[in-house]
């Protein structure tokens, strides 16, 4: 048995950015370990340029994030009208908007002085997180939860413009292995994304969200598991 940390985010929008494409910059759907690693470090009161305690961070913890519930939870949406936006290009689960920037490098490296630049959102979305410490963890799972329930800077959940709807953290509990530890944090079912290989039931998917501390915005790859677990617990491979 090992201790699991559980984190909850909660909140109206969220946005856990995945590979930007110079003005448009999408979010992935599930939280990266570059945004879970900032979000623990401004609890923990590290700064951008903390790079030293940054990286001790990053490598003191693995995780696996769950998407809870499914989308009927979140949005009342009949089928048909589902369907029908989708047709049109339209997915629920996502809010874009638009930002005015100054400045914006080009890939022929100039500057353009101003630029329209598309992000997008994720809409009411809940993930439960969890966390087990590495063997050679700096930062320890006590010290995390101290820092979760008294943060040292004002935590967000990706971007400054998508505040917290509720506390972090979510409690501590000893478990046979993540994926036993999601299963009893309620509600218990949704999508899974597990840094560790649940064998059968999980499809390996590479993402590049590995922070490179003292390259700015480079990141390296890394490999997590993607599975489902439905409502009263059967489960399923998610392609």
């Amino acid at each position: 048995m090992c201790r699991y940390l559980i984190i909850r985010l909660q909140g109206i929008l969220q946005a856990w950015g995945r590979h930007t494409f110079e003005t448009y910059r999408p979010t992935e759907v599930f939280p990266t370990r570059s945004g879970i690693t900032g979000l623990i470090g401004a609890c923990l009161g590290l700064t951008r340029r903390d790079h030293e305690a940054l990286a001790e961070l990053d490598s003191s913890y693995r995780y696996g994030a769950r998407l809870d519930g499914c989308r009927d939870v979140f949005w009342d949406i009949s089928d048909e009208n589902l369907s029908l936006m989708k047709s049109i290009g339209c997915d629920p689960g996502k809010l874009e908007d638009f930002h005015t920037v100054q400045d914006v490098r080009t890939v022929g490296g100039d500057i353009k002085p101003t630029e329209v630049t598309r992000r997008e959102y994720l809409e009411d979305a809940c993930f439960s997180v969890v966390l087990w410490e590495t063997e050679e963890a700096a930062f320890g799972l006590d010290r995390i939860e101290e820092a979760l329930r008294s943060p040292k800077f004002t935590p967000y959940l990706g971007r400054k413009s998508c505040p917290l709807g509720r506390p972090l953290f979510d409690g501590m509990v000893e478990a046979e292995s993540a994926y036993d530890a999601l299963s009893r944090t309620a509600p218990g079912w949704g999508i899974l994304y597990v840094e560790d290989d649940p064998g059968e039931k999980g499809v390996s998917m590479r993402i590049r969200d590995v922070p490179r501390f003292k390259r700015t915005r480079q990141f390296d790859t890394r490999t997590i598991y993607v599975s489902t677990v439905s409502e009263g617990g059967g489960g399923n491979v998610s392609e």
